[in-house]
């Protein structure tokens, strides 16, 4: 019993001082509210804070073009929609029996995840820990602030363990998307191949809506007019692009990139906007052999700050060249 009630106290202090960088503090509960975890208001929610006992901690608030940001970046929409279901509908599903309740606190002791559900004007509208999954991940152990006793919650309706819509790490926060282009808004478009200049190019609109192909090397051939139809059908291609996730923790690839001349250099540039660079490098699976199989690309994009993994069947129809058109 003394070593429940020891496990039972860690829940309490999960996260220590990071945690605490909220600045609210756990405080009892009745037996009404510590069973409630589930917000159906969703709308109220402006900022939901989580925190796992390894330092992890991602803060999303509400804003930005997807509806959502994470540390000031746009947030993921699936994960948004996957995380605010969780938070607006996570409920009870059983109490545990007395056998289960020292594994369960051991289960949240040992990694609980800190949710915390703010408004706009910072008042805490939930605040709870989420475990690991029970015997067959039908199941999710769970505890709110200040309560002495788990719960196993779910999802009405859906079967699983609920910790994947909480657990994500660092950019897994951040929405994939790098071109959400608008085509008829597109001002040029220009692709360089440092080492086959023949191929680079800019597409240019005119002040009304005409294109111009411009040969990367100025003195190849004069620019030429470009057929609408073929031109938007170029730009659209821009339309919805998402990376496949950003590896930012390879600082070793990332180093490489900048001493070394890249496969392509994309510059986009839409009426209100900033131009869009990003710097595609091929990533070969066997590269210190002669077998150079393209296994995907990688390219710096947000002004350098940014190391992504791209997929080789959506990029590649990008990758165009003067002689395209």
């Amino acid at each position: 019993m003394n070593r429940t009630l020891l496990l039972l106290a860690l829940v309490l202090l999960l996260g220590g001082v990071a945690w605490f960088a909220t600045r609210s503090s756990a405080t009892p509960v009745d037996g009404s509210a510590e069973r409630t975890f589930g917000y159906p208001d969703t709308d109220r929610i402006h900022r939901i804070f989580i925190a796992d006992r390894e330092g992890n901690q991602a803060t999303l608030e509400r804003g930005g073009p997807t509806g959502w940001r994470y540390n000031g970046h746009p947030a993921n929409e699936n994960a948004m929609k996957n995380l605010l279901q969780a938070v607006g509908q996570v409920s009870v599903q059983r109490l545990p029996t007395s056998k289960e309740i020292p594994n369960l606190i051991r289960n949240l002791a040992g990694g609980g995840i800190l949710v915390q559900l703010f408004d706009q004007d910072g008042n805490k509208l939930r605040g709870y820990y989420v475990g690991g999954g029970t015997n067959g991940e039908l199941g999710t152990a769970a505890i709110t602030e200040g309560s002495d006793n788990p719960y196993v919650v779910h999802l009405p309706m859906w079967s699983g363990n609920l910790r994947h819509r909480f657990n994500l790490r660092g950019d897994e926060w951040r929405s994939k998307v790098l071109y959400a282009v608008d085509p008829d808004r597109v001002e040029y478009l220009s692709i360089e191949y440092p080492r086959q200049q023949d191929k680079g190019f800019r597409l240019q609109r005119g002040p009304d809506d005409e294109f111009q192909l411009y040969p990367h090397q100025a003195s190849r051939q004069a620019p030429r007019p470009v057929a609408a139809g073929i031109a938007e059908g170029v730009l659209s291609r821009y339309e919805n692009y998402y990376i496949s996730r950003y590896e930012n923790s390879d600082t070793a690839s990332i180093a490489a990139a900048h001493s070394r001349l890249p496969f392509a250099i994309i510059r986009l540039k839409e009426a209100g906007k900033s131009e869009q660079t990003v710097k595609v490098f091929p990533r070969y699976r066997f590269p210190d052999s002669p077998d150079q199989t393209l296994e995907a690309y990688t390219a710096l994009i947000n002004d350098d700050r940014d190391w992504a993994l791209l997929a080789v069947e959506t990029t590649q129809p990008l990758l165009i060249g003067y002689d395209s058109f």
